[in-house]
């Protein structure tokens, strides 16, 4: 697992790249429609579904190659193509410098329904400080107890940007550990909009309190409206229609 030590505003923490839902909650929601579960002989890892045959995931998930398929409640889908942004450095973590930490993948056939895509963010203007976000993804419950592939979500407040291109999330309500953890790489941040779920980031990073722990103190998202033109491109090169 990618390591990533930054200076967080108000709290020291131990950052690593981002797994399960830390105090979160399963069961029905309206995100899992669009959130989807990675698998593969070296990670699992979250995404979510943009178009019937596209999932967004984080690119550290998938940069060192690897036979990757979305599961699905139908059976899994294979990935045919992986295409990860060419401005992300492998070394991002390790350098502490910022790179916009996404993939796309192309699917072997169309998500079933329920699944559908999910509407992208295209406002490039940084959200205000403390405006919420729903994180969803399939990682650990608990840190460190390897079970993965349970839908989770939680809810969390913007703490402020990272290199102009990803936002710091944290707890909110009091609450002193909820976040991102092993697993949830690739998940989706989202804001509702006239009660629609709209996806506003990718999951990239998480921070804990060390030693003890690398999650639920912070989780980074990658913002979507900045990376909206490569994402328009990329599904266009591919083939795929974006709703």
């Amino acid at each position: 697992m990618l390591r990533f030590v930054l200076m967080v505003a108000a709290c020291a923490a131990a950052i690593s790249s981002a797994g399960a839902i830390i105090g979160g909650s399963a069961g029905e929601h309206g995100a899992q429609q669009h959130t989807v579960f990675l698998t593969s002989r070296g990670q699992d890892c979250s995404g979510t579904l943009i178009a019937r045959d596209l999932v967004i995931t984080a690119a550290h998930c998938v940069v060192s190659g690897g036979n990757f398929s979305m599961s699905t409640s139908a059976g899994s889908i294979a990935v045919t193509q992986v295409v990860v942004h060419p401005a992300f450095r492998r070394d991002t973590y390790e350098t502490h410098k910022p790179s916009p930490d996404v993939a796309i993948l192309k699917l072997a056939s169309p998500a079933p329904r329920p699944l559908r895509p999910a509407r992208l963010a295209t406002d490039k203007a940084f959200p205000p400080r403390g405006i919420s976000f729903l994180i969803a993804g399939f990682g650990e419950a608990v840190e460190g107890d390897r079970r993965v592939g349970t839908f989770r979500t939680v809810q969390l407040a913007n703490a402020g940007t990272t290199g102009g291109i990803m936002l710091r999330l944290t707890p909110t309500g009091g609450a002193r550990t909820a976040g991102s953890c092993t697993g949830d790489s690739g998940g989706s941040a989202y804001r509702s909009e006239s009660n629609v779920l709209v996806l506003y980031g990718v999951i990239a990073w998480a921070g804990g309190r060390p030693p003890a722990s690398n999650c639920g103190v912070v989780t980074g998202i990658v913002l979507i409206a900045n990376q909206i033109e490569w994402i328009r491109a990329t599904a266009k090169r591919l083939g795929s229609q974006l709703d």
